[in-house]
Formats: structure tokens, sequence, C-alpha cells
């Protein structure tokens, strides 16, 4: 069987309700409306020459072929995107120096700064990987131009906040029973007060185990049955289970983070950052993302 070239405009209809769980959803995110998302879906299907996706009254899954196109699709509009962007950007010269969550340190944000130097090859990067605070307190005393951070009371809530749930993570050699072993870092992380609050809330005992300033230190104690942490999703890794609602354990609020810049004048680079850095924050914490893990996305009927 021959199948038909591919369309971008159809791969990203499919691609989108693939993530959004629902042609309306699609179509909001792609500014179409939903009868050319339908539309789209279906001649997509038909150069395909296989069903890309079961509906039925109430739910809508991937089939075979539409999970097999799904991985090669969200790589071929990468490809797409990063053209549009190098043949479409400016001409930026100079240094930026930017910060980062340490969660975030080898995953998918630290990747965007890393495609953004290949666009810009006439541009140095300085990356910093600090807690929240840190990297605040660097933009204040204007040490650093830039920086992906946790939304903090004290300074102005910018425009473009992203919300990124946080999780109980823990191995399966770790028990459950009270009190518990909790993996925590210190202040001022706000983690531990939405930590202590959700268990008081629940009943439950703890004592703090074991508390450090590293990421991947708490990570390895997790994976080692040392305790439970509570972790934003782009911290999970393979191999933690994670507790829920019919565990036991309550659920937790999720985290607000936000690009942030120095107070002096910025920068023609940090200017361009600030502006599209905004879309890909969003789409690196997305469902699809290998921050949420590598599932087949769960398609519902909305």
């Amino acid at each position: 069987m021959t199948i038909g070239r591919f369309n971008i405009e159809l791969l990203e209809a499919f691609v989108a309700v693939a993530e959004a769980g629902n042609v309306t959803h699609a179509g909001s995110k792609l500014n179409r409306t939903q009868p050319c998302v339908s539309t789209q879906l279906r001649r997509l299907e038909e150069r395909v020459g296989k069903p890309l996706i079961e509906r039925n009254a109430r739910t809508m899954n991937l089939t075979a072929a539409g999970r097999i196109l799904y991985q090669h699709a969200t790589d071929i509009l990468k490809s797409h995107d990063e053209a549009r962007l190098r043949l479409s950007a400016p001409e930026l010269t100079g240094t930026v120096h930017v910060g980062l969550p340490e969660w975030y340190a080898t995953g998918q944000l630290q990747s965007i700064f890393c495609n953004f130097v290949k666009i810009h090859p006439n541009v140095k990067l300085e990356m910093t990987v600090a807690d929240s605070a840190t990297l605040h307190e660097m933009l204040s005393n204007n040490e650093i131009n830039l920086a992906i951070a946790l939304v903090s009371p004290s300074r102005a809530k910018p425009a473009g906040v992203v919300e990124e749930p946080l999780h109980w993570a823990v191995s399966e050699s770790c028990p459950l029973t009270d009190p518990l072993p909790l993996i925590l870092f210190p202040e001022p992380c706000p983690f531990r007060e939405l930590a202590f609050s959700a268990l008081a809330r629940a009943g439950k005992q703890w004592y703090e185990r074991i508390t450090t300033t590293s990421v991947a230190a708490a990570q390895v104690a997790v994976l080692s049955g040392a305790g439970i942490s509570c972790l934003p999703s782009g911290a999970i890794l393979d191999g933690f289970k994670i507790l829920k609602e019919h565990n036991g354990f309550p659920s937790l609020p999720s985290t607000e983070l936000a690009i942030y810049t120095q107070s002096k004048t910025q920068s023609p680079i940090v200017d361009y950052l600030e502006v599209h850095l905004n879309d890909l924050l969003e789409s690196a914490i997305a469902p699809r993302s290998a921050l949420a893990g590598k599932m087949q996305p769960d398609l519902r009927v909305v």
C-alpha cells in the first residue's frame, strides 16, 4: 500500500487532537473550527489508508497506526517549526545569561536553549542552574538576564504563567506506614509547606528523613526507597511510583512557572527570547512532552 504525502496542516490537526483529547479543544488551540479539524483528520486518514482514531459515544483513542504516526508527526512538526524559526529569526549577536530550575537542567527546557543557540550561532549562552529563590536574587542583582523560575509572591506576577503538577513520588520498596519518611528541599522551597499542609489535612504523621538542595540527590534517595518526596512533573523519573488519592495521599496543587527578566535595560537577545519562550515553555510541560512521561495520549470527547 502506498501512503500519500503528509501535509503539515493535517499533521498539526492530528497532533492537536491527540494532545487536547477532543476535536473542540484542538480547534481552539489551532484557531480552526471544529468541522475544519474533523475534515483534516478525515483527509489524513484517507492519505494513510488506515483509521488513526477510534471513536465511540464517549471516548476517542489512537489506533495502532495512530500511535505510530503520532510519534513521527511530533518530530516532523518540531523540525518544521525549527526551520521556520531559523528562516524568520533576526540576526542576533552577543551573550545572554539564563537561569533554570535544577529539575529542568537536563530536560526539555534546556534543549530549548540549545536549539536557540543553534538558530543563532553568533549568540553565546551562559546557563546557571539553581533553585528559584537564588535565581530571583540573581535577577535582582542583574547577574543573569533571564530565568525560568517558580512564581515569587514578592515579585510582580508576569504574564504567561504556566502551571506544572506536583506529585508524591516514592519507590516500590519504601514503606508507607506512619510516620512517613520525607525527602525535602530546605527553606525557602515552597514544596515544603504544600507537602506539610496536604499531609496534615489527610491526618498523616511524618518526619523529615533527608533534606537536600540537590534535585538529583532527592531523586536517588527516592529510587533507593529512603522516603517520599514532593516533586514537580519535570523531576519524575522512570521507576518512580506516583501516589494518588486512592493510595491515601491528598492531591497537591500545581506549581506556577514564569519567565522573569532582569530589571536593567534588556538586550535584543533577551527581548527575542522572552517573546518566544512562553510558547516553548507551555509546549515543554504539555502532556505530550517527556516531562509527563512517554504515554499514549488519553483522548476523551468533551
